[in-house]
């Protein structure tokens, strides 16, 4: 069974953390005040199909269990907590997995590992506000012993969640913010074989060198406009590097959503998905659920 999703997105011509209400606040006033500049070009309807005859039949997902897994009790490049879905078992169905990357901080690498559920989804599913349309396992490493997330380290942890849990390895997906959103750009970007569906960005920067890859996987990413920690329009943030990928064919067109008035913390109400509508008309819209956007791709569909 295949269902088609509508989103609305305007086509530009151009060269080219606070909580989730304090960003929208932000907005609401900025827009009121006239304080940023929209220029609506063009619209034109954006679709996506998700194919869901291996999503259908997994259980339903009514809250599963949260799970803290250690560094010195785990084989694993990191420590990580893990989101195992009602019904889900070790001899059952394969779920799609979803990676999410945290942030830098001035205490990285020392911090407890309960420090990754303040951001995220590891946040929603703590808040119980985590509901997918389609179940994920979702996996939250603690970065250790670096000071970024090096691509070959990503690349071993992924091929032991593969090897270690239910994962539908055609549906394995990478999301992160700033700091792990430089991840997903520099795992995507410097590994060709790698292991990923698609790639959720936020707030993050990339290099010219990544581009050739990039081009290979659909990418979503977000950004503030504001932003004045990773700048969302220079040094290839998030808006210039989408732009050079789209300017070398990728298979998948690129997306980008700015939130024109919101500084570095883009990624409250992005996860949340309470930025919907509050996105510059000036880039793509985000008038689509993030999870549903990633669930419209497969890794056998870059082949």
């Amino acid at each position: 069974m295949n269902r088609i999703y509508i989103l609305v997105f305007s086509l530009v011509f151009l060269a080219c953390g606070g909580g989730d209400g304090d960003d929208i606040k932000v907005i609401q006033e900025n827009e009121n005040h006239g304080n940023y500049e929209e220029e609506i070009i063009e619209e034109e309807v954006f679709s996506v199909t998700i194919d869901e005859t291996d999503l259908v039949n997994l259980p339903k997902d009514n809250g599963g269990s949260h799970i803290a897994i250690k560094k010195e009790n785990t084989d694993a490049a990191y420590g990580y907590y893990i989101y195992k879905p009602e019904g889900y078992a070790n001899d059952g169905p394969a779920y799609p997995l979803l990676i999410f990357l945290h942030g830098w901080s001035p205490n990285l690498g020392k911090e407890p590992l309960e420090s990754i559920l303040v951001h995220g989804p590891p946040r929603l599913i703590e808040t119980n506000k985590w509901d997918p349309i389609f179940p994920f396992l979702v996996v939250s490493p603690q970065l250790t012993g670096s000071s970024y997330w090096p691509p070959y380290k990503m690349h071993s942890f992924i091929e032991y969640l593969m090897e270690k849990y239910q994962v539908n390895k055609d549906r394995i997906y990478l999301t992160g913010l700033s700091l792990g959103g430089g991840g997903c750009w520099y795992y995507a970007g410097e590994y060709a074989d790698n292991y990923l569906a698609a790639i959720v960005p936020i707030s993050a920067s990339g290099a010219p060198s990544l581009i050739d890859n990039l081009t290979k996987i659909p990418i979503w990413a977000f950004h503030g406009g504001q932003d004045s920690t990773v700048k969302a329009y220079e040094n290839y943030g998030s808006v210039p590097l989408v732009e050079a990928i789209n300017l070398n064919s990728p298979k998948v067109r690129a997306r980008i959503t700015v939130y024109e008035s919101s500084g570095h913390d883009a990624w409250g109400i992005t996860y949340s998905g309470a930025g919907k509508n509050y996105a510059s008309k000036k880039y793509d819209s985000f008038n689509m659920d993030i999870y549903e956007w990633m669930l419209a791709y497969k890794k056998s569909d870059q082949d």
